[in-house]
């Protein structure tokens, strides 16, 4: 009787196993049945077609729903920072890369589970100061409170910055100029277990009191942003940070200013300069700090003697910043978990402009800026990578396939003829793309540009991290690879013929940027 009852267990488990493979497997073809129907396009480039208007600047979005974007599985936007304006905390559901095309900043991304490495001492009242000797019998008086954050960055025109899904992340304009940033975000991605919408979760603000406008409109759920602690119940949420209910209150009012606020002055703990300088410039101190910048080397040591007075435990005490050490009483604060040994500490940016760091260059070509996963380590997680380039006046860009992933390049400054052709041998694009334009060229599709009279410069964002690509033309060219005998047949063109069509380039040792080059008639 038992062993029947077995048997029938085991029947039971094997039909709904094979019930279940039979989903997935129909699943599975549903989706690439889609994504089949998706592919089927032609590139174009495009301009954001739809704008939330905020208190303090303006994000805008592609149309996300347009065949090119559809089928590269990405999402694109760009948003502008007025000068002394935050763009309030939120997170999305997919990996996000941020290019700076314009201005400079700070901004935080709060990884869950690190630690806040930055410590200070701050006035309690908006508006009152103080100086270093004061702080310790204020902060007794109730007067200050220590505050303690994840680490702030400071982003320049060039960054790249890898933003990975659900980690919150804000972004302060401290600067007299608008900070304009590009992001692209892979939907695709196995961290976005939701449908391919752009999702953004915002922690504060709520939609603006002005209407969305843009060249075309449709009704769908992202169109109406909202801060996500509205919905909660206050009493919930009072009991959960463990505040009254009229702080929690203040924290879901909608006063209308959408999701970029004006904030004339902040402050917060953060190293300044190049090479990160060690203390703040503070109200009284102006002078003492030029003197140590080298203005006056004899006030920069009667700095440096009062600093060390009391002994150089009770000057960072002064500062507010702990201090690990070796003892009993900080071993606990200061002990590694590892875990910021990792994840907390990886660079989260890197700066594309820089020349010497060109991983291709050409003198009458241009340069290629590549950050894949071995420059930032970080882009591993999400599974995408960069490429800056800066193409001179009429030089090409050799036709090309990227091999393993999406390419969705936004062009930055000046204009190029970019050709897009597809698997079956036709032209999908032929058009002059221009400073804000965006276009997608999907994988394995054959591309190549050729920049105009005043040069072009542009961003590629690739769906993987490590990107792999090959070329038709130059050093690098395919066809080199291919014994002479091949190429003749193949194109039934002479032996002359084919050697130069191998040799050409090759040998003016020019790999992608090819340098405009002088038609003559070979013999």
């Amino acid at each position: 009787m038992a062993s029947k009852k077995m048997l029938i267990a085991i029947f039971v488990s094997l039909l709904l196993s094979f019930a279940s493979c039979q989903e997935l497997r129909s699943q599975s073809e549903r989706r690439r049945s889609i994504r089949a129907e998706e592919c089927r396009f032609s590139s174009r480039r495009s301009q954001p077609t739809e704008r939330i208007l905020s208190e303090g600047g303006v994000m805008e979005f592609w149309d996300e729903m347009e065949q090119q974007f559809r089928c590269a599985g990405v999402a694109a936007m760009r948003t502008v920072i007025q000068p002394r304006s935050l763009a309030l905390p939120s997170y999305q559901s997919s990996p996000r890369l941020v290019y700076i095309v314009q201005g400079e900043g700070l901004m935080g991304i709060s990884f869950p589970g690190c630690p806040e490495t930055y410590s200070a001492i701050s006035p309690r009242r908006e508006g009152e100061w103080w100086r270093r000797e004061e702080h310790l019998e204020q902060e007794a008086e109730g007067r200050f409170v220590r505050d303690v954050h994840q680490k702030v960055h400071r982003f320049r025109q060039g960054d790249l910055i890898a933003i990975p899904a659900g980690a919150v992340h804000w972004c302060y304009n401290d600067r007299d100029v608008d900070v304009i940033a590009v992001a692209v975000h892979d939907l695709n991605n196995q961290a976005n277990q939701l449908d391919q919408s752009l999702r953004l979760f915002f922690l504060a603000g709520g939609a603006p009191l002005t209407a969305l406008t843009g060249q075309t409109r449709r009704i769908r759920e992202q169109d109406n942003f909202q801060n996500i602690l509205n919905a909660f119940d206050p009493e919930l949420i009072a009991e959960a940070f463990g505040v009254p209910t009229e702080t929690v209150q203040k924290l879901q009012v909608q006063d209308g200013r959408g999701f970029i606020v004006r904030a004339e002055t902040m402050r917060m703990l953060r190293p300044e300069g190049e090479e990160e300088e060690e203390y703040e410039i503070i109200e009284g101190e102006e002078e003492i700090y030029r003197r140590r910048r080298g203005y006056d080397y004899e006030g920069a040591e009667a700095y440096r003697r009062r600093r060390m007075e009391g002994g150089e435990e009770a000057y960072w005490r002064r500062r507010g910043i702990r201090r690990g050490g070796c003892n009993e009483n900080t071993l606990e604060e200061t002990a590694s978990n590892g875990l910021e040994e990792a994840i907390c500490t990886m660079k989260v940016r890197h700066n594309m402009n820089t020349r010497t760091e060109a991983d291709v260059y050409s003198r009458h070509g241009g340069r290629l800026n590549i950050v894949n996963e071995y420059k930032l380590p970080l882009l591993r997680f999400l599974g995408m990578s960069a490429e800056k380039g800066h193409l001179f006046p009429n030089a090409l860009y050799a036709p090309h396939w990227e091999m393993n992933s999406h390419s969705i390049v936004y062009c930055t400054r000046g204009e190029a003829r970019v050709q897009v052709v597809g698997s079956r041998g036709q032209l999908v694009m032929d058009e002059m793309v221009r400073e804000g334009d965006l276009v997608v060229i999907p994988q394995y599709f054959a591309s190549a540009s050729r920049a105009g009279r005043d040069g072009f410069e542009f961003v590629s964002f690739k769906t993987t991290s490590l990107p792999m690509k090959s070329s038709l033309a130059g050093q690098t060219s395919i066809l080199r690879s291919f014994p002479l005998e091949v190429v003749m047949h193949s194109y039934l063109i002479s032996r002359t013929e084919a050697h130069h069509l191998k040799q050409i380039r090759g040998q003016q040792q020019q790999t992608y940027l090819l340098s405009p080059l002088v038609r003559r008639r070979f013999s």
